[in-house]
C-alpha cells in the first residue's frame, strides 16, 4: 500500500474515533482498509492508562516531526527555536503539558505547507539540501509517517474505552482523559491531512520505505 493510503487510512480512522469534522471524513471515506499491521492486538487495547500512555507518545513523535520538518523546509528556520520546541514537547510528562505546544505544532505545519506546498516543490527542496539536511528531513518524514500509522490504532481503541468507562461512575476523571485524548488526536488529523502528499513526496524521493507494522518499528534519531 502506498504511503499516501496508508496515511489517508490512518486520517479516517482518527477522524471517526474523535468525532471531528464529518465533512473530512467523507473526503477519505471511501478508504476501508487497514494499513498492514495496523489492526493487530498491542499492548495499549482495552487499557485506559496504556491508550493515553501511548496517545502521548505519538503525539511527541508527530509533533517533533512537524518540527523538524519546519526547520528543514523554511530558508530562515532557527536551529535553536527548534531545539527549544523539541525539549518542551520531549519534556511533557501528560497530554496537558503537552498542549501547551499545540500552537507551535499548528505554525509548523503551515511552515511546512508554505515552503514545501506540492511535489516539485518539496522535491526541489530536499535537491537542494545538503546531505545533513537531507537526512534531518528523511528522518522527520519517516517518524511522522510511522506516528500518524500508530493512530490508526489509537483510534480504533478510543470509542471502545469511552464506552468501557461511561458506565463507571468512579472512573469518571479518566473518561474525561480519553475523551480529551480522542479530541488531541482529531486536532492533530485536521491540521496534518494536508501532510500526506509531502510525506509520500519525500519519503519517495529519499527511497525510504514505510514499515508494514508502525507499532513495532523504532523512532529514527534526531541529531541537530
Amino acid at each position: 500500500m502506498k504511503t499516501s493510503s496508508l496515511l489517508a487510512v490512518a486520517l479516517t480512522a482518527v477522524l471517526a474515533a474523535s468525532g471531528v469534522a464529518s465533512s473530512a471524513h467523507a473526503q477519505l471515506g471511501g478508504l476501508r482498509k487497514l494499513a498492514p499491521g495496523g489492526g493487530q492486538p498491542n499492548a495499549t487495547a482495552g487499557d485506559p492508562d496504556a491508550f493515553l500512555s501511548e496517545t502521548l507518545e505519538t503525539t511527541k513523535l508527530v509533533w517533533s516531526a512537524a518540527t523538524l520538518l519546519a526547520l528543514a523546509v523554511d530558508e530562515d528556520g532557527k536551529q535553536e527555536e527548534a531545539r527549544a520546541q523539541l525539549a518542551a514537547i520531549q519534556g511533557a510528562s501528560s497530554l496537558r503539558e503537552l498542549q501547551a505546544q499545540k500552537a507551535s505544532f499548528e505554525a509548523n505545519v503551515a511552515t511546512v505547507n508554505a515552503n514545501a506546498a506540492d511535489a516539485a516543490a518539496l522535491q526541489a527542496k530536499y535537491d537542494n539540501a545538503s546531505a545533513n539536511q537531507r537526512t534531518l528531513m528523511l528522518n522527520a518524514a519517516y517518524n511522522f509517517t510511522i506516528g500518524m500509522m500508530r493512530n490508526v490504532e489509537l483510534g480504533q481503541q478510543a470509542p471502545s474505552l469511552i464506552s468501557g468507562l461511561q458506565s463507571n461512575p468512579m472512573q469518571a476523571t479518566k473518561l474525561g482523559s480519553l475523551r480529551a485524548a480522542a479530541g488531541l488526536l482529531g486536532d492533530q488529523v485536521q491540521a496534518t491531512r494536508s501532510m500526506v502528499g509531502p510525506m509520500r513526496t519525500l519519503l519517495s524521493r529519499g527511497g525510504v520505505e514505510v514499515p508494514a507494522n508502525a507499532t513495532a518499528s523504532n523512532a529514527r534519531p534526531i541529531d541537530l
